[in-house]
This record gives C-alpha cells, structure tokens and sequence, in this order.
C-alpha cells in the first residue's frame, strides 16, 4: 500500500457511466421539468413495478432508503414504540426516530442474524409497540414469515428495511419486495443497486399513494395533511437508477461469482467460522462471517489489513453501545454484543480486472491462515 490506500478496499462503487443515462435526461430537459415527478421519475416507478407483477405493489421512488422509511412509518400514522434490531445499521433507527416513533431496541436470532419474532413479539407485548421493523441484515433474503406471524398476531404492521437486498430473492426464487407491508430498498453508491443516491419503496397502491404524499410535505393539493418530509428524487438521479437497473441482473451474477470464490478461499484457510440460516438468494454487498472469538476477528481483521484488504467489523457495535439509542433497549441484548464483536465482513465487488479475484482469494486464505495459526483455531 504505497500510497496509504488498501489494494482491496471495501467499497468499489460501480455506477453506470454518463454515457448509459446522459440520454435519457433530454425528455426532462425539454419540459424543464427536474423534480416533483418528473418523467424518468415515473417512469422508474413503473419498471420497478414490473419487475415483479405478481408482488401486486407499486413503487415509490425517494431520495434514499432512510428517507423511504421514514415516509412509509409517516404514511401509517404511527406514533409510538417501533421495535427493530440493535444489529443493524442506525440509518434504521435514525429513521423510526424521525418519524416521530420510539426505537425500541430488540436482540436478534443468533441463527439468523436478524430480529428474533420472540425479541419483537416481548416488545409489542411489554411496551406496546404500534409497529415492527425488520431489518434484512446483510442483504440476506431469508422467508419473514415468522416475524409476518408475529406482527399479523399483534395487530402491527411490519415494515421491511431490505436497504441492502435489492437484486436478491429469497430460496423459492421469489424476488424480494412481498414482505411485510412494505419493503424499502437503497440506491446508494455502496449497494449492488448502486446509483449514487436514491432508493424506493414497494407498497400496494392506496399505500404507495400515502408514502409518496408524505414525502412531498403531506401535500394534498394546497391542503398539508399532516407529517412530511422533502424524499423527492431528481430527474438526474433518476436517470442513473435508470441505467442501473438494467444492468442489475449482470451485476448480481458477477457478485454472487465472488462471493462463492471467497467463501471457498476461506474455507481453504481452516478457520472455523459460520454463516447464518436461511440466506436465500443474497446479492452479496459484503460477505459476512462469524469468526469463532473477537480476538480472532480482530487478528483476522489484522492481517487483511497488512495484505491490503479492507475488512470491517459490521455491524458494531450494536446500537443499545451506542451514545446516541442507549436509553433504547431496557434489557441487555446478549446476541447482538456477540455477533458484533466477531462478525469479519469482507469486500465484494461487481467487476474485477483480470488477475484480481485469484490475488483477493490468495490473500484472503492466507490471512485467515494465519490468524488460525497464532490463535490455535481448526475446524472440527
């Protein structure tokens, strides 16, 4: 690393090039029409529509996936406790918090990753939570329908963060988008769905309708109906969503390549380490593995570093370790501290120059090589 910077680092965002959407903008040019719905806007919402007729959900495009969730809790009228994951990324609780709602912090599954049905069903019942928020963790596209049972016995909505799962679809091949009473899903440069800023949210239409409001002040006509927020996206952006969803499919192909190699470079390795259950179908933002100890995540974390590649630990620490949603959880949450400080989440790109996946799973099974050795680990 000569110059400071990893040869590997975890983010490659890879967007479309002006040359795939600069064309597109003309429409909006010619009627000077560059926010507030415009053509490519609309446009949008009806492929991401289409991609999955039998969802029966319209699409609401917004300026990011933070922005979707907080229009969509607005839309259903909440005001109260929401319970979600303390392993998640803030974004998620940021979000409920600025909706108006009380994050309620819950443990997750130690099987899955994600929020334990029990953890939230405790929730509902001891704090009254008026909604649930699941959190795909990783971009995982496991079945919810334990945590749908849960919600639908508790008379609450469930809303989906799949922040990082656009691309992916469960094991049935069902493409994500179904769950709960809606999915939001991101666009930023960082996800496999990558369009610098920008996400959307899959709702049924009445809904939709509701969530798009919100976003746009809670106008109606000149009648303001109550909470919003400014989650309008741009023509511009809009454009490059544009051109990124038709790449979508080839870039989720060349990244589950890459996930399946460095699952291999690491199992080559000896370490022990596990993957959660029910994955589906992922589109592999990052490659998440619970290594057996923190300090065999942190020795791991280590010698990638040294190889050049940037690893991170994800996510941590948990949010009821945070300054910001300590006073969140009232009990301690003894699977989310055990998950981040041993989860070892490792960079996956959606192109490689010729060369670079071979040298990037050389270095992986060497580094974990290592950290096996100096820490007395072997698979049993």
């Amino acid at each position: 690393m000569p110059d400071g910077r990893p040869r590997f680092p975890f983010a490659r965002p890879d967007l479309p090039p002006p040359a795939a959407w600069l064309d597109d903008l003309q429409l909006s040019y010619e009627q000077r029409w560059f926010s507030n719905g415009g053509p490519l806007v609309r446009r949008l919402e009806g492929e991401l529509a289409r991609r999955d007729p039998a969802g029966g959900r319209d699409a609401v495009v917004v300026a990011s996936a933070t922005a979707g969730l907080v229009a969509t809790l607005i839309a259903l009228g909440l005001d109260g406790p929401v319970a979600l994951p303390a392993f998640t990324f803030p974004a998620s609780a940021h979000a409920v918090a600025m909706a108006g709602c009380t994050p309620v912090l819950c443990d997750v599954d130690p099987l899955t990753w994600e929020l334990s049905p029990a953890a939230a069903a405790h929730a509902v019942r001891e704090h009254g939570c008026v909604a649930i928020m699941h959190v795909r963790a990783f971009g995982l596209c496991r079945d919810l329908a334990a945590i749908e049972r849960v919600a639908d016995a508790a008379g609450v909505p469930l809303v989906v963060d799949s922040a990082a799962a656009y691309g992916g679809a469960t094991a049935g091949r069902e493409p994500l988008g179904r769950a709960g009473i809606a999915e939001v899903f991101s666009a930023h440069a960082t996800k496999v769905f990558a369009a610098g800023e920008g996400g959307f949210v899959l709702a049924a239409p009445e809904l939709a309708a509701a969530v798009r409001r919100a976003g746009n002040f809670a106008l109606d006509g000149l009648e303001v109906t109550g909470r919003g927020l400014n989650a309008k996206l741009s023509e511009l952006s809009a454009a490059v969503m544009l051109a990124a969803l038709e790449q979508l499919d080839d870039v989720v192909e060349r990244r589950r390549a890459t996930a399946a190699a460095l699952l291999a470079a690491a199992r080559a390795s000896g370490l022990p380490f596990t993957l959660p259950d029910g994955i589906g179908q992922p589109p592999w933002q990052g490659l998440p593995l619970l290594l057996p100890s923190a300090a065999a995540r942190d020795g791991a974390l280590s010698e990638l570093r040294r190889a050049g590649v940037e690893a991170r630990p994800y996510y941590a620490p948990g949010l009821q370790r945070t300054r910001a949603f300590a006073r969140c959880a009232d009990e301690a949450l003894p699977v989310t501290d055990e998950l981040s400080e041993r989860m070892l989440c490792l960079p996956v790109y959606s192109r490689l120059e010729p060369g670079e996946l071979e040298l990037l799973a050389g270095l992986l099974t060497a580094a974990l090589t290592t950290t096996k050795e100096e820490h007395g680990l072997s698979r049993r």
